[in-house]
């Protein structure tokens, strides 16, 4: 596969500086996602070859709960009606085509990965026994036959992995209540747009961790499941995933975008907002447009290549 393509509402923002959501569990529209039966964890956990799950586990989430966990989705169709209505603001957004193998060995790289764009199956089962061979993420990669229309294919990673997160006031004035102030010194955090912006600051839990090592034993340290700061990292983003207003970002490279589609309905004003983008951004005037229209034979869309420049007379 070459290509791959999210739908999205328009934003201007995704124009300045391209970045991709992580949806927490809290934010997706399947109550089924990072929700595994209890029968199917217990079998995992029973099962010999499986002793290794939670180190299995451990790239994506801190433990079999998924509560810090997010997801990013693609889709191999860039002209599914259903998608358009669902998940492009009702054909007012976009769709982003991406390189298949830029995007993926990105996201590689960030993650620590081999592939982190998988495949999602489907089955009208909602959980399946895995074979010796399969790593108990399958479970978090099949949905409901339902969705098949999708054709997703899916990131799933830690939210403590995204580059930056936008909380509300309310939240941020929470954790000043609540947390210890030793736990925010491992936020760097900002005014964004009448919420707050916040990333994790490396150096600070680099410090942190060294300090609780100096004054601990090293088998101490060996038997912890995760670092010092991790452990109130992975509290504190626990809290943040749960708000269904935050929003988890990774930024993207422009070289992976090949290509955007404008919804049938996209709105004078943002053909307007993208037509000024265009005119600074040598970035955009060097990736394909194209502009949806309904098709006068048949219940598709049909796409045309525009000039960015010409997107509004």
């Amino acid at each position: 596969m070459n290509k791959i393509y999210k739908y999205m509402k328009f934003r201007s923002e995704f124009l300045k500086k391209p970045s991709l959501r992580l949806s927490q569990r809290c934010a997706l529209n399947d109550p089924f996602e990072f929700s595994p039966v209890q029968d199917t964890l217990d079998k995992i956990l029973e099962d010999a070859h499986r002793e290794d799950f939670f180190q299995q586990i451990a790239e994506y989430a801190s433990d079999e709960e998924f509560d810090d966990t997010g997801i990013i989705s693609f889709t191999e169709s860039y002209n599914n009606l259903l998608m358009w209505s669902h998940y492009a603001d009702e054909h007012k957004g976009i769709v982003v085509e991406f390189d298949h193998h830029i995007l993926n060995a990105h996201f590689n790289k960030k993650l620590g990965l081999t592939s982190s764009l998988e495949r999602v199956f489907y089955n009208r089962e909602r959980h399946e026994i895995l074979p010796r061979d399969t790593s108990p993420k399958r479970n978090l990669l099949t949905k409901s036959d339902d969705w098949i229309y999708e054709k997703e294919h899916r990131i799933i990673t830690k939210i403590s992995n995204a580059d930056y997160f936008i909380i509300t006031k309310d939240a941020y004035e929470y954790i000043l209540d609540f947390y210890d102030e030793s736990y925010l010194e491992l936020l760097d955090i900002e005014k964004y747009k009448g919420m707050m912006k916040i990333s994790i600051s490396h150096k600070a839990c680099h410090l942190m961790d060294q300090q609780e090592k100096d004054g601990n034993s090293t088998d101490d340290m060996e038997e912890m499941r995760f670092s010092p700061s991790s452990t109130i990292l992975n509290e504190l983003l626990s809290f943040f995933a749960a708000v269904p207003t935050s929003i988890f970002l990774f930024d993207i490279p422009v070289e992976c975008i090949t290509g955007i589609f404008l919804g049938c309905r996209l709105t004078d004003s943002d053909k307007s907002t993208l037509r000024k983008f265009a005119c600074k951004n040598t970035f955009l005037n060097k990736i394909p447009c194209y502009q949806a229209s309904l098709s006068k034979h048949q219940f598709t869309l049909v796409f045309e290549e525009t000039d960015l420049l010409c997107t509004v007379a």
